[in-house]
């Protein structure tokens, strides 16, 4: 399972792993809509999605269940930063001052600005900048907007 765009003036790129932050990115106040689950699993069918939260709104097995995602628990921005090189062809997404170095990770740094807005070192971080975390999703499962975003 990869997700392939071939870039004009980039070439190919191939990526097999995408990591969401959870509150703030995907979610507001803890809570997703049905769209956005349904993107998701829509998602995880061409490239392996991973949820990562510090849990600060709980919700996490409420996630699982209408995403069929398990959200990976994590403690510290290191976890996220250490989580992402573990995998390989990555992009990341986040939006708060704890995703700034696994943004920096990552093959393909996402930057979400939501409803809680984006810490400015997360967003300098970035390749790209969407509104809301819908975006983001929507930018993988359309690859021909990265191409128009990221086109030389």
């Amino acid at each position: 399972m990869a997700l392939s765009i071939d870039i004009p003036g980039l070439g190919l790129r191939e990526y097999d792993h995408v990591v969401f932050d959870l509150n703030g990115t995907l979610a507001t106040d803890g809570r997703i809509s049905e769209t956005m689950a349904l993107s998701l699993q829509d998602l995880n069918k061409l490239i392996h999605v991973h949820i990562l939260t510090a849990g600060t709104h709980g919700q996490i097995d409420t996630i699982r269940r209408i995403t069929g995602i398990a959200p990976v628990l994590i403690q510290v921005a290191e976890d996220k930063t250490q989580y992402v090189k573990k995998l390989q062809r990555v992009i990341a997404v986040g939006n708060g001052a704890n995703d700034t170095e696994m943004l920096q990770a990552a093959d393909l740094a996402i930057c979400v600005i939501g409803f809680e807005g984006a810490f400015t070192k997360t967003l300098l971080a970035s390749d790209i900048v969407v509104r809301k975390g819908q975006d983001a999703i929507d930018l993988l499962l359309k690859p021909n907007r990265l191409k128009a975003t990221l086109r030389l």
